[in-house]
């Protein structure tokens, strides 16, 4: 009896930690979707048009980690702030790294949150003029190994 039950269980975390690794699976390859729309936000960060496809949590962190939308967008050549909150301690190994690709289609570090392992609020902060591009960009959350946490767009004019 104690080994069926054994049995059962196993075969029910491997089901459900493939379920996990397919979900996370399709939230990656969405995020390599062509950009499509962005969250129109004010320079204090109040969403003036919110994009509901910016800034979801990838399935591995989902209730571990928030982002609200970066801001200003659209943005210009000055700063622009994208934060994120840490709900859980040890949710994040190591730190987070912000990346997007530049006008080379190069994919390039914009900035990183080098400890994010505590709960609290954290920010990511750079100058769009890095990537030397105008128009939709998309942004990449990705944790230290290298897992995509989220991602969201940022219109540069």
């Amino acid at each position: 009896m104690i080994r069926r039950i054994s049995v059962l269980v196993l075969v029910f975390l491997t089901l459900s930690s493939c379920d996990s690794q397919q979900q996370q699976d399709d939230f990656v390859q969405s995020a390599g979707d062509t950009p499509s729309g962005f969250a129109r936000t004010d320079s204090q960060g109040t969403i003036l048009d919110d994009d509901k496809d910016d800034w979801r949590i990838a399935p591995l962190y989902g209730g571990k980690v928030r982002l609200d939308p970066a801001y200003p967008n659209p943005a210009t050549i000055d700063f622009v702030t994208l934060p994120v909150t840490v709900l859980e301690f040890n949710a994040i190994q190591g730190g987070l790294t912000l990346r997007a690709r530049d006008a080379n289609g190069v994919l390039r570090t914009l900035d990183d949150i080098l400890n994010a392992s505590d709960p609290g609020a954290y920010i990511f902060r750079f100058s769009p003029a890095i990537l030397a591009k105008t128009g939709l960009v998309r942004l990449y959350v990705f944790d230290r190994i290298g897992e995509l946490v989220s991602y969201g767009d940022l219109m540069i004019q």
